[in-house]
């Protein structure tokens, strides 16, 4: 209030002298000298640097006034001085700035000014100072290799001599910078941005960042990894395992493309995304060469893509594989890629953005916010659809138990959904952490670095695992035999198996039971409803009633009961004393071990072995 108090009353004074332009100087370094005088230096005077009719005069808190009385005054440029070029103004890192600019004119013109600092005295930042050490240094350094801090608070020049680090008598490297800001970004150089300083995996580093606060030392110990220019090959364990996992990936579009009786619907779903896990990995893979990322900077934005497309079209494809018919999808298929579009949307202007400016705000990582709300969407995004796929699946085998004596092979599609679990739990974990770093002001990058690639090695076992049982069991990728079409003659068995009676259903119950007794039909891992009805000498809707309502269980467990007490039976003879569990649950009819210790566990509450060790206890 004072301040603005002071500077009405000096727009008064010049007014009431008729000046014709006034330069005021709002604000000047705190360590300016009290004894020095300021003068304006430029065209007008022929950039003398302490003329005394261009000194300024000081005024209350801390303002200093010049006023020129020369009517239309031409434009000009100039600098502000304390009488000799040694000690001119400079920019707030303490280094040369150009020279200003007065537009011309006159007529009461107030030019308002604040000084930055003084290219002849030591800046005095506002936060203060804090020191770095470094400890260590990649052995490949050169001997005669001079070390530089550059960063935000010396305009990002790798070569300032004013932050060349000092080596000491310990061996470790020491320089002082300035806190100009609660958040200081910087890194360390061999002198130029060609010897910048990397990651231990020779990719770029994302900038140092030193957040101040009450509890935090300004004392900073760190240690380099390694130099951009001398990392040598960035190929190393993680880029490989993500390169070949893109290769894998298009090696298998072939391979499930040329099965024979392939479910083509399913597959082209699941080629399309291969494809994009190959593009997203390689994209992934080129942004650690330095050349490469040059070249093609937004190359680094290729594998974001993936965020809302892979979650969509696995379900696709999920209902495709399990032939989910389309009236009991919710939605339409290209409901699922409007946050795609969005996303897209959102990303354009990064695409058509200049491609040094975009290296720039990289570096700057002007970007780091926007690509955080990003994945995070993303993330949550991804929950829904796995919970979604899970329902599916879930809701697949539930409904494949009243029709078939054995469990549909789905291990495929549960270790895929647990892989992805997997990677939604590490996507998670890199939220938390650094959420953790911001409430406690500490940069935990070197954290979610570590849990980002993690993720990408999770995700890119997608691919391995795909090929695992590609050539394992390539029966999954293969046409399933089309269900029959509703006929009118079984709408009539549907009528009758609903109208059965009491004594009609006791009959039906009695001949399951012969049937399954002596011809043991449970033994056959293919046993499905139909056949097991003309066994019985009923229909399949009769037969599923039957089972339903007078066993209380699915075709499938009850099927299994049978299953598992002939293994029980025949696991206590000395005859299969020395077949193996599983051995026996082959010989009884199951046709995974998977299925035979689920079910065992569902219809026993206990382990086959568990069982067995009651036994002999």
């Amino acid at each position: 209030m004072r301040k603005s108090i002071a500077v009405l009353g000096f727009s008064l004074l010049v007014l009431a002298l008729n000046a014709q332009v006034a330069f005021i100087l709002d604000e000047v370094p705190p360590n300016t000298p009290d004894a020095d005088t300021l003068f304006l230096s430029g065209a007008v005077n022929n950039w003398v640097p302490n003329h005394p009719e261009f000194a300024f005069r000081a005024a209350q808190d801390g303002l200093y006034f010049l006023t020129i009385n020369q009517p239309a005054l031409p434009p000009f440029e100039y600098k502000v001085t304390r009488g000799s070029w040694e000690s001119v103004e400079a920019s707030a890192f303490g280094q040369f700035i150009n020279n200003r600019y007065y537009k011309g004119g006159g007529g009461g013109d107030t030019v308002r000014l604040k000084i930055l600092s003084w290219d002849d005295l030591p800046l005095n930042p506002r936060h203060g100072w804090a020191t770095i050490t470094i400890e260590e240094v990649p052995e490949n350094t050169p001997d005669d290799a001079a070390l530089y801090a550059v960063g935000n608070f010396n305009d990002w020049y790798p070569g300032d001599p004013d932050y060349r680090l000092e080596e000491q008598e310990d061996g470790t490297f020491r320089v002082r910078i300035p806190l100009l800001d609660d958040t200081t970004y910087y890194k360390f150089s061999r002198g130029s941005w060609q010897t910048i300083e990397g990651r231990s995996n020779g990719r770029a580093r994302v900038n140092r960042q030193f957040i101040l606060s009450e509890n935090t030392s300004r004392e900073i110990k760190a240690h380099i990894e390694s130099w951009e220019d001398l990392a040598g090959n960035p190929i190393n364990l993680y880029t490989f395992l993500l390169m070949l996992a893109a290769i894998q990936g298009l090696l298998l579009i072939l391979a499930i493309n040329t099965l024979q009786d392939n479910n083509r619907a399913a597959n082209r779903v699941l080629s399309v995304l291969l494809l994009m896990l190959s593009i997203a990995l390689a994209g992934r893979v080129s942004t650690y060469d330095r050349d490469i990322f040059n070249w093609m900077p937004r190359l680094l934005i290729l594998p974001d893509f993936i965020y809302f497309l892979y979650a969509p079209i696995f379900l696709l494809y999920i209902n495709r594989l399990l032939r989910v018919p389309a009236r009991t999808r919710p939605g339409t298929d290209w409901w699922h890629f409007v946050p795609f579009l969005l996303q897209l949307a959102a990303y354009l202007p990064l695409l058509l953005m200049p491609k040094q400016e975009f290296i720039a705000k990289v570096v700057n990582q002007d970007f780091k916010p926007f690509f955080a709300w990003s994945a995070g969407l993303a993330l949550l995004f991804n929950a829904v659809y796995w919970y979604w796929c899970r329902r599916t699946i879930l809701q697949y085998e539930r409904e494949s138990g009243d029709t078939h004596a054995f469990e549909p092979n789905l291990e495929f599609l549960r270790v895929v959904m647990w892989l992805k679990l997997a990677c939604l739990a590490i996507w998670a974990a890199t939220y938390v952490v650094g959420g953790l770093g911001l409430l406690m002001e500490t940069d935990l990058s070197f954290i979610t670095d570590k849990t980002t690639d993690t993720l990408w090695v999770a995700f890119s076992l997608t691919a391995f695992f795909l090929g695992y049982y590609t050539m394992r069991q390539p029966e999954i990728f293969k046409l399933p035999a089309p269900d029959t079409p509703p006929t009118e003659e079984g709408q009539e068995e549907q009528e009758r198996a609903a109208s059965m009676d009491e004594d009609e259903m006791k009959e039906v119950k009695s001949r399951l039971q012969r049937a399954m007794e002596e011809k043991q039909p449970y033994r056959n891992p293919g046993l499905n409803l139909n056949a097991l009805a003309e066994m019985a000498g009923t229909t399949p809707h009769s037969l599923s009633r039957v089972i339903n309502e007078g066993y209380g269980m699915n075709f499938n467990d009850f099927v299994n009961s049978y299953r598992i007490e002939e293994f029980k039976r025949l696991a206590q003879r000395e005859k299969y004393q020395n077949h193996t569990l599983l051995a026996i649950a082959f010989i009884v009819g199951f046709n995974s071990k998977s299925a035979f210790n689920r079910s065992f566990k569902k219809l026993e509450d206990c382990t086959p072995r568990e069982y067995l060790k009651k036994l002999v206890s």
